[in-house]
């Protein structure tokens, strides 16, 4: 990570010396937070899922299910808060020349996503999300059975076409990050701004939008219930290794000494 983030981020935004000398100091420092406060938690919410796993003769519900992904988004939350200072630190030090070029990059993003999920025709899309689903499936249990296929077969005709109003809301989060940046004036306030734009994004989602992320999540729960539900026992054997193997991959990265005796 320590060269992956800089790369990544002079993809959008080309920095001055003074700003990457900065971002790897402040980079440095986070990365040991995150190392040493976050990694043990992901290891140990990984250990979580395997349990949820084993435990084959209890149901899967949509509200077990929904305590895993509650826990995913107090993690962004959690990392966003602790970096808001260091985004805020390299952006109020940005001139109008690199703030543009931010924007334009994001732009070229945004149509690139227009390419890939929005212009192909219906049929095509539908495919190529069976295609995605089927190798994080794979990936995960292994191969599927009959049944198992046309669930997913099932899932994929029911979900919503959601790629246009994700461009649509990348862009009112951007046109609205824009705004924050155009008037930075007090390190303070820009960053208060920058982190409320982050962790409350969902408030730049139209209504429909909302519904259809409501309708496909469920959707999508409830095909994770039944797969979980109708595993066989090389599925749930694949399963818990995998998930056991990156809980200990993350145990041992960590920096904190208690997640390596787990």
């Amino acid at each position: 990570l320590d060269w992956l983030i800089p790369w990544y981020v002079n993809d959008y935004i080309s920095l001055e010396p003074d700003q990457s000398s900065r971002l790897r100091t402040q980079l440095a420092r986070q990365l040991d937070w995150h190392c040493r406060t976050q990694l043990s938690e992901y290891a140990e919410f990984l250990l979580d899922l395997r349990r949820e796993v084993d435990h084959s003769g209890r149901p899967v519900t949509m509200e077990r299910l929904d305590t895993y992904k509650m826990r995913l988004v107090r993690y962004w939350n959690v990392l966003i808060h602790q970096i808001s200072p260091d985004i805020t630190d390299i952006m109020f030090s940005a001139t109008d020349e690199q703030v543009d070029e931010l924007f334009e990059n994001l732009e070229t993003k945004n149509r690139d996503i227009e390419n890939e999920y929005v212009a192909p025709p219906p049929q095509k899309i539908i495919q190529n999300r069976q295609k995605r689903m089927l190798k994080r499936l794979n990936y995960w249990l292994g191969g599927l059975t009959e049944s198992q296929l046309q669930a997913v077969d099932a899932w994929n005709l029911q979900i919503e076409p959601i790629a246009a109003d994700r461009v649509a809301y990348r862009r009112n989060i951007q046109a609205a990050g824009r705004r924050i940046l155009e008037n930075r004036t007090n390190p303070d306030e820009l960053e208060a701004a920058l982190r409320g734009l982050l962790t409350n994004a969902e408030e730049f989602r139209t209504e429909n939008y909302r519904r259809k992320i409501d309708v496909n999540t469920q959707r999508t729960f409830e095909l994770l219930a039944y797969l979980l539900e109708t595993l066989t026992p090389n599925q749930r054997n694949h399963i818990s290794n995998r998930l056991e193997s990156l809980s200990a991959d993350l145990g041992q990265l960590s920096c904190d000494p208690a997640s390596k005796k787990r």
